[in-house]
């Protein structure tokens, strides 16, 4: 497993019209998980977040358990607005 080398800043964070979305890619392991767990944490995620990666995030997935997030890969789609690299992951809140 390999992750890109950038800075943290390099986060984007932005709402749409299916969720808030969190752009983790390009950043140095592990902080695309512990940028995402520190959003879910600190309650600013909502109840949907949509998460671009580079990789998908296997070590992550017993941590949105745990913390009551269910969590589906979404197909990477290159439309011609929409074109990504990496991963999507859509989360999803299932307890308060």
């Amino acid at each position: 497993m390999s992750c890109n080398a950038e800075k943290p800043q390099d986060l984007r964070i932005w709402n749409d019209v299916d969720g808030r979305h969190l752009d983790v890619r390009g950043l140095e392991c592990p902080n695309p998980m512990v940028e995402i767990l520190g959003l879910i944490d600190r309650r600013e995620a909502g109840d949907v977040l949509i998460v671009h990666l580079d990789q998908e995030p296997l070590f992550l997935y017993s941590e949105l358990d745990d913390r009551g997030w269910a969590h589906e890969l979404m197909p990477q789609g290159c439309g011609a607005a929409d074109c990504t690299e990496g991963y999507r992951l859509r989360l999803v809140r299932m307890s308060a």
